[in-house]
């Protein structure tokens, strides 16, 4: 898999929304094309990675298996059950996190962008309520959370008991262009669509049943364009509630979710509100396409790095606490370089992660390296990279590296490494620069590698690239991080001026 199709997508898109009106594309209040786009997106991803998109089951099979997800979701938090959650409370901030978007802390799974709101919501004295989509694979939570999954299986089959009237126009001209240029659009037959389009609307409705038993004056939610994400945000503007997307991820890696044309006149229903943003020129990339809309449909702020902020303050007392426990590792002993290596869920390039291992062993012991599995990998997917997982040496970390927070590796380390992982952007916020090893890195990061902050190398030359590399790293609050606080006022300001809902009776 590359992402060479990038640069193809994003002129695709910029064509599609110049010359047809997909911005009229509707079933009732729902807007059909930021469904639309997104799966062409993945309809074009499937076909770079040279793999069918996974299979679905058999309607039966699905239909009990969503019937089933209450008792389902009991047996699996059977051991957790002082934060099973199993309804909605009254909060002034609700969150959905994105499921993937975790990591294990001291045995306890949190959420890596939400956790630092609530935390900081909270010592205010402010009630939130947490939701996280997906199964319920990775226990037990860090807080009491809501399984999401609820909502989904009621709206699948809330879905199989309505149908949505698309009003598509020139739908059949878009696909005719998206042929002609050589495109295969699944996702984008009607029926497809109409099914995708109609399962977001009932699902709408049961978020707007939970909503109104919650009445919070905030709603956060970690990628906005993936699973449950459009159905809550579309919910949340029915009803008259800001809607705010944590940035996940860098922009720059992200323009099909961060970069819009033709918006109608009040925005999209199924994208934020706000759109927090780690630095003053995400925002500003943002407001360069919602800035000709009446505020607030849409629009960014800098908020800053929800995650980074206390880590890239070396007197925060809880990062302190972070640096003593790295410090311990090895029984304190030093090492010439801290080499953190970001895997990544992606098939296809075990021949480089096999290079990458063999740069590893032949490494000086002087040298320590941190081998950090993606948090969201499965089995099958770690198979790619099983040379790396498997090596046991002294100055080799597998287990530690996956155990401590990304940002407290990045604290201490010399230089990340991976395949084209947007970590690469977070480490430059400390300093740290990043080496890729795909060429398909210079598509998705051109900015960060022009400012040379980042580079593209060889696998089987990477050891000598790190020779190269300055051992020095910054431990100073950069410009681009403000506290959390400062950004919960300033969505606290928004949400004063937010216009009433508009809900309707529910169907």
């Amino acid at each position: 898999m590359t992402v060479t199709f990038y640069p193809r997508f994003l002129s695709l898109l910029d064509e599609i929304e110049r010359r047809f009106p997909v911005a009229d594309w509707r079933g009732g209040d729902l807007e059909i094309w930021p469904l639309a786009r997104m799966d062409l997106y993945h309809d074009m991803y499937w076909a770079d990675a040279g793999v069918d998109a996974p299979a679905e089951r058999s309607l039966p099979l699905r239909i009990a298996g969503r019937m089933a997800t209450p008792l389902r979701n009991l047996w699996s938090s059977r051991y957790d059950l002082a934060n099973y959650v199993a309804r909605p409370a009254p909060a002034y901030a609700v969150f959905l996190g994105d499921g993937v978007s975790l990591d294990r802390v001291d045995g306890r799974w949190r959420d890596r962008f939400g956790e630092p709101l609530i935390a900081a919501l909270e010592a205010r004295g402010q009630r939130t309520f947490l939701m996280q989509t997906g199964h319920l694979g990775r226990l037990p939570w860090h807080r009491p959370t809501f399984a999401a999954n609820l909502i989904e299986s009621r709206g699948f089959l809330r879905a199989l008991r309505s149908r949505l009237t698309l009003d598509l126009p020139e739908f059949d001209r878009v696909l005719d262009f998206l042929a002609r240029s050589g495109v295969a659009a699944p996702s984008l037959r009607h029926e497809t669509l109409g099914r995708r389009a109609n399962l977001v609307a009932a699902t709408a409705v049961e978020f707007q049943r939970l909503l109104q038993v919650v009445e919070p004056r905030l709603a956060f939610v970690v990628t906005y364009h993936t699973r449950l994400a459009p159905a809550f945000l579309l919910a949340c503007r029915r009803l008259g509630i800001l809607s705010v997307d944590v940035q996940r991820a860098p922009h720059e890696s992200a323009p099909h979710a961060y970069r819009w044309a033709g918006l109608p006149e009040r925005g999209y229903a199924t994208l934020p509100a706000v759109f927090w943003s780690w630095t003053k020129h995400d925002a500003t990339r943002i407001d360069e396409w919602s800035g000709d809309l009446a505020a607030p449909w849409h629009c960014a702020i800098h908020g800053g790095h929800s995650q980074l902020a206390s880590f890239l303050d070396d007197q925060d007392p809880v990062t302190r606490a972070w640096d003593q426990r790295f410090a311990a590792i090895d029984r304190g002993a030093t090492f010439e370089r801290e080499i953190l290596v970001t895997l990544q869920p992606l098939h296809g390039f075990r021949a480089v992660w096999d290079a990458l291992c063999a740069q590893v062993v032949a490494s000086p012991p002087s040298w320590r390296w941190w081998i950090r599995r993606h948090p969201a990998s499965r089995p099958d997917q770690d198979a790619e990279s099983a040379g790396l997982l498997a090596l046991r040496l002294p100055n080799v970390k597998v287990a530690e590296a996956s155990a401590l927070p990304l940002p407290v590796l990045m604290r201490h380390a010399n230089v990340l490494v991976s395949l084209a992982s947007g970590a690469a952007v977070e480490a430059s916020m400390f300093g740290v620069p990043a080496l890729f090893l795909i060429d398909a890195a210079r598509h998705a990061f051109p900015e960060l590698i022009g400012r040379g902050a980042a580079a593209v190398v060889e696998a089987a030359a990477l050891n000598d690239a790190i020779v190269r590399i300055h051992t020095a790293t910054p431990r100073t609050l950069p410009e681009s991080q403000v506290p959390v606080e400062a950004g919960l006022r300033k969505i606290e300001a928004l949400a004063r001026a937010y216009p009433a809902g508009r809900s309707r009776p529910f169907s």
